[in-house]
């Protein structure tokens, strides 16, 4: 179990995982016409999936600028959904865009 954990190996599994999950959340929101849960949902999982990647980086040494690299992805995409939250907030109590 401790060649799984330190080889990198159980960051495969996880991103498998992360990944039949949030097909099957956008499914289930594609069907109820939630876009803006939908995006939020995929921009958490692209951040919490860059954080397993940087952590996978960093357990097979892979060095600092791909820990880097994956981490400011996690920074992104967790923006992003900041971002859509916000705006499924304000669309939720009608308040008109400013676009």
């Amino acid at each position: 179990m401790e060649q799984f954990v330190s080889s990198g190996q159980i960051a495969g599994v996880i991103l498998v995982v992360l990944a039949i999950e949030i097909a099957a959340a956008s499914y289930y929101f594609w069907r109820r016409q939630r876009t803006f849960l939908l995006l939020s949902f995929v921009a958490n999982g692209l951040a919490g999936a860059a954080l397993v990647l940087a952590l996978r980086a960093a357990l097979q040494q892979a060095g600092w600028l791909f820990v880097a690299i994956y981490l400011l992805g996690g920074l992104l995409a967790h923006l992003a959904d900041v971002v859509l939250r916000l705006a499924a907030t304000r669309h939720a109590e009608g308040v008109p865009s400013t676009d």
